[in-house]
């Protein structure tokens, strides 16, 4: 886990903070480890990033998953689906009951 999270750090120190898409490296990390054929990395990025203070309420941490979702699904299209629904079971192996949101977002 240390390894991975050594190269979310990296990543994450190449956008700028006062950059608008300071906040959105997730995404991009999220993606690559997915399509690459490493999804199950996706629990320890999710992992990594409820360490930061930015996302120590409910609604913060709700907001990540729907773009995580967001991102792996659009990714379907690129990866197929096998790959994006590991990434999403390793995340809902981790996620907290009260940060579930069982509504549709399509």
């Amino acid at each position: 886990m240390e390894n991975s999270w050594t190269l979310f750090r990296e990543v994450e120190e190449m956008f700028p903070a006062e950059s608008p898409n300071s906040q959105r490296w997730e995404i991009l990390v999220i993606a690559s480890i997915t399509a690459s054929g490493a999804p199950h990395l996706a629990g320890e990025l999710y992992q990594y990033l409820l360490a930061k203070p930015h996302y120590e309420s409910k609604e913060q941490r709700r907001a990540l998953i729907a773009r995580l979702r967001e991102a792996l699904f659009k990714l379907v299209c690129v990866s197929g689906i096998p790959r994006p629904l590991e990434a999403i079971f390793s995340i809902a192996a981790l996620e907290k009951e009260e940060d579930r949101d069982y509504g549709c977002s399509r």
